[in-house]
């Protein structure tokens, strides 16, 4: 048992060699940084060191187990210096070739270099013979340097006896094997670990060195590759054509003449509602008593009721709502930062133009990289479960439950004298739907559940709206609600439909200058951006996804899901299974809103395409 912890200590240590070397290859991007910064790469980056190394000692287990069984005293010692010297050899090229690269590409290693390997000359055309000559020289000293590290943990006081209870230890071994799977993981909580987990300053680099190079690598080989041709309907020229009579061409991207908000706002309040779905709104044709004070609050500002989320999770949802960018089908940019920190948002476009911004979640951060894309988005601050310890006992299985956050954020509020964004993230509305206090619904029922857990919400975020309203913010606060994502509530709705989809969005506040209406439009998460960004006389032509929904006449609204797409315009819908090449529902007068929803798909894939190659 000593001998497989002697292994594990090495590949610890190897692994926190491995961050020096990349450190040590790009001291460029030290000037501003600290000793103290420098220190907490190895600290965060820690985690991803662990799971690592677990991984390796969950595979090396069989040739412990092995050598119990087997005769020779020198079986073990053998078989895993073999083993060992090849995963050295093998991720101590990694290393380097990613301390190399880095300089260039600005982002760790992953499956990608693969593509490489097939041009090696071209490959390595941008290295003088001396570079090379000196990584092939790094290469085998770094190598040689970690295997006698290795031998000298492992065998130089080797004086160990062959075991003779084979049964028992081999028991043993497969117990710690097992066990080996939490740390892999990251932990017993709901979502495993990733590269969001190591992701701690508003320095990139820093970031980008806590990362594990060979964690990184292996992830994404695990990850689909997308296949963008089969989005190809038309000819680039027809679809840019197309493209540029559905969405608005370049000369009429100006600042929009219409004011629906005062221009002198202090906050700007953005409450991400987990889950709620417009068939329990009462206000936009939903169940009428499961939301009772945000229907009575929609009579009080700018209900858009034909509201639509692009996506069908909170990974998806988030970048629709800050980055204007709709899933393509089932990929999630959110958990591949390497294409998440290339995004634009308005958060950032905003943190240009003097607004401080801050992101409030009660769950962990971590989630499926939420970390690391709110941190390419722009957030200034990041308050969740990971850093806050608040006097607060409804925590649940996700974290701080709703009242405690709301609570959170309004202070943060009142205490706050600059321009800025706070941006509230709830999660008390999510399965399991653990929620504190009474329950208006019998809870024998995963629908009754999910409609204690929204009245829940609902009675938490009226109690904030109100003290809000009582506040001197009130008058220089804009307010947006707006969902994550919708469900299938209350059950029995298809994956692909319109309900499953339909939300949505209120705009609050005392920094409105006109009377509550119903705006009925067509509209969805991706306008957020443009629109917002309008009202401030700020430019949104780089959010080409998004409409200013005060300036166009016929917005459309966009969806994807696992295996498809809807489009919405003129209420007019057309669903396509992009599995079967045909429509699912096909509900148009003409065949403009098929072109128009083919050619958003194609467009969207160009777009993903395009960051393919950072």
């Amino acid at each position: 048992m000593v001998k497989i912890l002697k292994y594990i200590l090495f590949w610890i240590i190897y692994f926190e060699f491995s961050r020096i070397i990349f450190i040590l290859f790009n001291t460029s991007e030290l000037e501003d940084v600290s000793f103290v910064e420098i220190l907490k790469t190895f600290a965060y980056g820690f985690k991803l060191d662990v799971s690592t190394t677990c991984y390796i000692g969950f595979f090396s287990m069989l040739f412990f187990i092995v050598s119990l069984w087997i005769r020779s005293p020198k079986f073990l010692k053998i078989t895993l210096n073999i083993y060992t010297l090849i995963l050295i050899a093998s991720i101590s090229l990694l290393i380097i070739g990613d301390a190399e690269t880095f300089k260039s590409w600005a982002f760790r290693l992953d499956s990608n270099v693969l593509q490489y390997i097939i041009t090696p000359k071209a490959a390595s055309a941008s290295l003088t013979t001396l570079r090379l000559m000196f990584l092939i020289f790094t290469y085998l000293m770094f190598t040689t340097a970690m295997f006698l590290l290795y031998y000298l943990i492992m065998w130089k006081k080797s004086g160990e006896k062959q075991c003779r209870r084979q049964c028992l230890y081999t028991f043993i071994y497969l117990i710690f094997g097992g066990l080996l799977i939490i740390p892999i993981r990251g932990g017993i909580g709901v979502a495993p670990i990733n590269v969001g987990a190591v992701y701690f300053s508003d320095k990139m680099f820093l970031n980008q060195t806590a990362i594990n190079v060979a964690w990184n690598f292996g992830n994404s080989m695990l990850s689909k590759d997308m296949n963008y041709e089969q989005f190809n309907f038309f000819d680039k020229e027809d679809c840019d054509e197309y493209f540029s009579e559905l969405m608005v061409s370049d000369e009429l991207l100006m600042v929009n003449d219409e004011k629906l908000i005062n221009q002198d706002i202090q906050h700007i309040i953005i409450i991400v509602l987990e889950s709620f779905s417009g068939n329990a709104i009462g206000a936009v044709g939903g169940e009428p008593k499961i939301t009772p004070k945000l229907n009575e609050w929609s009579k009080k500002g700018i209900l858009f009721d034909n509201f639509y989320a692009s996506s069908d999770r909170s990974d998806k949802g988030l970048v629709s709502i800050f980055s204007s960018v709709p899933p393509l089908l089932s990929y999630s940019l959110m958990k591949n930062p390497q294409k998440s920190q290339h995004l634009n948002s308005f958060v950032a476009e905003l943190g240009a133009n003097g607004y401080k911004s801050s992101f409030y979640y009660g769950g962990d951060v971590n989630f499926a990289n939420m970390n690391s894309y709110l941190k390419n988005a722009g957030f200034t601050n990041i308050y969740s479960q990971n850093n806050l310890k608040l006097n607060c006992k409804t925590d649940s299985k996700w974290g701080y439950h709703d009242e405690c956050m709301f609570n959170f954020l309004y202070n943060k509020i009142i205490s706050d004298n600059e321009k800025s964004i706070h941006a509230l993230f709830t999660l008390s509305s999510h399965e399991p739907f653990e929620t504190p206090g009474g329950k208006p619904f019998d809870n024998n029922s995963e629908s009754n559940k999910m409609r204690n857990a929204y009245f829940y919400t609902d009675s938490c975020l009226n109690d904030f709206l109100n003290k809000l309203q009582s506040s001197p913010k009130w008058e220089k606060s804009l307010i947006i609600l707006v969902a994550d994502h919708s469900t299938r509530f209350p059950g029995n709705v298809d994956v692909w439909d319109l309900p499953k989809f339909k939300t949505f969005m209120l705009w609050l506040g005392g920094a409105i200058n006109v009377e509550p209406f119903i705006y009925s439009k067509t509209a969805d998460q991706l306008d957020i951006g443009a629109t917002l960004l309008s009202q401030l006389k700020i430019l949104h032509h780089n959010f080409i996804f998004s409409e200013d929904l005060f300036s166009k006449q016929s917005p459309c609204a966009f969806y994807s899901f696992r295996d498809g797409f809807g489009f919405i315009k003129d209420n007019q819908c057309y669903i396509y299974d992009t599995n079967k090449q045909c429509p699912i529902v096909s509900n148009i007068d003409s065949t403009d809103v098929e072109k128009y929803a083919k050619t958003f798909l194609q467009k969207l894939a160009e777009y993903y395409k395009s960051i393919e190659k950072y």
